[in-house]
């Protein structure tokens, strides 16, 4: 019982005291032209922060913003007269307002607290938010956007929809990719027949993607049947804009540009703590209580067996001694009454005996004779 309770709290104590704050990554779409908030919020502590980063990453790694505790801010020259701040960092909130937003503003941003340590170096902690901002050239209402985030060495599963809702025959699907502001290539393309004359597409045989990384499935479900593409063994080099597009019969795929459904696949390097998903996160909380309600059992179940093994190594002398006592007494004083018992027999008889008979006496109904 005692190996229960330490493993318990052993595994109790790692799972609070290593546990870390993902930051979730926000999907947020604008066009070109319009605005965007971006918060950076971190969880309150002491000491508060001094300043804080707002950065960019995947397309282009640099720094957006730089802000010190109750001073004015500082900005990339790329974001120069279009950005705007308010809040404090020592707040543990600020909220960054990037304007004229540009096609070229299209990346991965997250925050960066920096937080006075006197015994080392100072502390480099990550928002809660993180934000992928896509950035439209022009107005697209028909497209669908979509977010899957995965770690390197994983695989990613991507619906693949008609560029029409028309129903056709399915012959093939189609997968284009999208970096940055490059026009999008075709990684994948397979049909029952030849492309022939479906109109060229940006692509080359470097770009595309090798037949055992690709998988197609077919779905029957209420609505119909669903195509879904899974593509195997993604790299961080894999991160960009999706798209898969069914091919249907008698339409010409002539299109360079997206479907009507794209998605946005991140793919990690570590997936550490800061790549948890919300369901291992969710499991591992679930974990955690479990482990605490098996401590609190095994402490209720030692404390029991404990209590017990005292009642049995001390039993209620009180009453056993008076039952035993009880017994005792009267196996001793069983022979002592039949003793006296039959003393006292022994006794009266031996009294009657030595009585003299009485001769004077005569037998009863006998007349007594009186002498005149």
């Amino acid at each position: 019982m005692s190996g229960i309770k330490n493993r318990a709290c052993f595994y109790f104590l790692l799972f609070t005291l290593t546990g870390c704050v993902r930051a979730d990554l926000q999907f947020l779409e604008r066009n070109e032209g319009e605005s965007v908030v971006l918060s950076c919020v971190v969880e309150k502590r002491d000491p508060s922060p001094f300043g804080v980063y707002l950065k960019r990453s995947w397309l282009h790694t640099s720094e957006v913003l730089f802000m010190h505790t109750k001073s004015d801010f500082s900005t990339n020259i790329s974001y120069e007269k279009r950005t705007s701040v308010s809040g404090d960092p020592s707040s543990h909130v600020l909220n960054v307002t990037i304007s004229q937003l540009r096609v070229s503003d299209t990346d991965r941003y997250f925050c960066e607290f920096h937080v006075p340590n006197h015994s080392s170096e100072d502390l480099h902690l990550k928002g809660n938010n993180e934000f992928f901002l896509l950035v439209h050239a022009d107005t697209v209402s028909s497209m669908d956007f979509g977010l899957v985030e995965t770690c390197a060495g994983s695989s990613a599963v991507l619906p693949c929809v008609p560029p029409r809702v028309e129903a056709l025959a399915v012959e093939g699907v189609s997968l284009k990719r999208q970096r940055g502001r490059l026009a999008p290539v075709e990684v994948l393309y397979h049909s029952q027949h030849d492309r022939g004359n479906r109109g060229p597409i940006s692509s080359s045989s470097s770009s595309r993607f090798p037949d055992e990384r690709v998988q197609l499935s077919l779905d029957h479900g209420p609505g119909g049947i669903t195509y879904n593409l899974t593509v195997l063994q993604l790299q961080p080099e894999d991160s960009a804009l999706y798209s898969c597009t069914l091919l249907l019969r008698g339409l010409p795929d002539s299109s360079t540009r997206l479907g009507r459904q794209v998605f946005f696949v991140s793919v990690q390097a570590e997936c550490g703590c800061s790549g948890y998903s919300t369901l291992l996160y969710a499991v591992s909380a679930a974990v955690a209580v479990l482990l605490f309600l098996v401590f609190l059992v095994g402490c209720v179940v030692f404390h029991q067996g404990k209590a017990r093994r005292s009642v049995k190594s001390h039993p209620q002398a009180p009453i056993y001694e008076e039952m035993a006592g009880v017994h005792a007494e009267s196996h001793k004083l069983a022979p002592y009454h039949l003793e006296e018992m039959g003393s006292s027999e022994n006794k009266s008889s031996h009294v009657k005996r030595s009585c003299p008979e009485n001769h004077y006496e005569r037998p009863s109904g006998g007349p007594r004779r009186v002498s005149p």
